[in-house]
């Protein structure tokens, strides 16, 4: 490992030196934002250069730094003469050359939720286009959190989700229910489909085929095409069991809801779950443009463990077929590594142990036709408190081991491997919604970055997991305590290395590996928080 630093203008390079790869950070000068500003996001490309956006009642502050020496260029405050007490940010639609602030209102008198766009110039850091309304409903649905003592606001009223060529974008959002009583309401879901110049391609509001109490929305997507679907678990009743009592089989299974420009209907793909329970799920575009069906699943009924991933694909005459074998269960031998001697026992013992709480992150399609899937345990432990007669309730966000498999084009599972990891939060006094963004996350997760020679994976780490055998049990990385940033790699065949990037207790600064973005080919771009509202630009290049 080699470490290089240089002190003009606040400039540091760390470089490592990996089998194949080469990562060097690059930390730019500190920059603050407005006192009392809202960040709102950092973004760019390698062409036009990065911006940094924050708000601040009815202004609009725009920071842009070079992409290449992460220098400030300018530094803008913009009037927002049309803001009103409920305007809301909502995302940075960034679509590569055409960049978008969206930003929604509510105006109660007459009803209507609307949503507006500013355009972003980056290479001028200016707006060229202003509060340019796209979407125009009636009252939606949504989570309601604290905002002061007294009072509360409706987030997580708006999904996003993008296409696999990040092309297409899809707004969507439940309208507030006409009736309370779930099994007498049925969902009513809008869907405003644009191209990457915003240009509405199409929208609609669809009646679900179920009442609430027999469906949950699970995952959105869209695909090349413009067409949007929705993922969802069905009941067998409303009683929502998740065993049948008489026959011991799953009480639901999933369906694949798509919707499209051509028609107001709605049309139905059922996943056959082969008696198994399909557990957390997700629909996705592949780079191949297929729409992929990612699982975890379990073979028993009373837990929510996994034994392993299901993957299905939906074909061109909407029907849901399994892709290869579609279910492929984790080896225990790889479970085993990295605990303790106590759960080995347990695992061991237990003739179909389930690995807990894991979720699937991410499904890559090779070329060849291999499928790599990236899983993660997570978990949030809810705390009520009771204190003076007063209850408050905290969370705890878990980040835990990454499950890394591979299956290769003819179905054969290749390999699954076991990345330790440990990470959680302080206990948190808000819970976070999944329409927006998902749960907390802060400095915990990972950033995954792939290509030919192998699979990366970068987070923060306790220093005393560097050295870990398969018997060692991992330390807790604790979120904004510092940390060390590693680098996991696995090739293309499964071999295992890992290596230290650098330590953020030696900048004194926090780092969050999973909000890095990619800006080209081998250039991933993200911050480091000095303290509050202070930030330095951060750079990382892959070689």
């Amino acid at each position: 490992m080699k470490y290089v630093l240089l002190g003009a203008f606040g400039l540091l390079s760390i470089l490592s030196y990996g089998q194949n790869k080469k990562f060097t950070f690059k930390l730019g000068a500190e920059y603050e934002l407005p006192r009392k500003s809202e960040d709102l996001s950092f973004f760019g490309n390698d062409k036009d250069g990065i911006i940094n956006l924050s708000l601040k009642k009815d202004e609009l502050c725009i920071l842009r730094f070079n992409p290449k020496t992460l220098v400030q260029s300018s530094d803008k405050i913009i009037e927002l003469p049309d803001a009103t007490r409920n305007l809301n940010s909502e995302t940075v639609a960034d679509f590569g050359a055409n960049n978008y602030w969206l930003h929604s209102d509510w105006d109660k008198s007459a009803g209507k939720e609307m949503v507006f766009y500013d355009k972003i110039d980056i290479a001028t850091g200016k707006i060229t286009e202003t509060n340019k309304k796209i979407l125009e409903t009636t009252k939606i649905a949504g989570t309601q959190v604290a905002s002061g003592f007294y009072s509360a606001r409706t987030e997580d009223k708006y999904g996003f989700n993008y296409d696999a060529d990040h092309k297409k974008l899809l707004i969507s959002y439940r309208l507030w229910p006409e009736s309370k009583k779930d099994k007498i309401n049925y969902d009513k879901i809008g869907f405003h489909v644009f191209d990457e110049n915003m240009n509405k391609l199409w929208s609609n509001e669809f009646t679900m085929p179920y009442t609430e109490a027999i469906m949950d929305n699970a995952d959105f997507s869209i695909d090349e095409n413009g067409n949007a679907y929705l993922l969802a678990k069905v009941y067998d009743s409303e009683k929502r069991k998740e065993v049948d009592k008489e026959t011991g089989m799953p009480g639901y299974h999933y369906e694949v809801l798509k919707f499209t420009k051509e028609s107001s209907k709605v049309s139905t793909s059922v996943i056959t779950m082969d008696n198994y329970f399909l557990r957390v799920a997700s629909l996705i575009e592949s780079p191949s443009h297929e729409m992929i069906i990612a699982c975890t699943y379990s073979k028993k009924a009373k837990n929510q463990g996994t034994d392993g991933v299901f993957l299905a694909v939906l074909d061109q005459s909407n029907k849901v077929v399994k892709f290869k074998n579609g279910y492929y269960e984790f080896p225990l031998e790889e479970l085993t590594k990295f605990e303790s001697k106590r759960s080995k026992r347990k695992m061991e013992k237990n003739e179909d142990y389930e690995a807990p709480n894991v979720r699937v992150r991410e499904v890559n399609v090779g070329k060849d036709g291999s499928v790599f899937i990236s899983c993660e345990e997570f978990y949030v432990k809810v705390n009520y408190n009771y204190n003076n007669g007063r209850t408050t309730t905290t969370y705890t966000y878990y980040y835990q081991d990454i499950l890394a498999s591979k299956i290769a084009p003819d179905g054969k599972f290749e390999w699954l491997r076991k990345i330790p990891k440990n990470q959680r939060s302080a206990p948190r006094n808000q819970s976070y919604g999944f329409l927006s963004g998902g749960p907390y996350r802060g400095t915990l997760g990972y950033k995954l970055i792939s290509d030919a020679s192998g699979y990366y994976f970068l987070f923060l780490d306790n220093k005393k997991n560097m050295e870990m055998e398969d018997d060692d049990v991992s330390k807790y990385h604790l979120d904004g305590a510092g940390g060390q940033v590693v680098v996991v790699k696995l090739d293309p065949d499964g071999k295992y290395s890992k290596e230290l990037l650098f330590d953020t207790r030696e900048e004194d600064v926090m780092i969050f590996p999973a909000e890095f973005k990619q800006i080209n080919g081998n250039q991933f771009i993200g911050r480091a928080k000095v303290k509050r509202n202070v930030f330095q630009p951060l750079l990382i290049t892959v070689n």
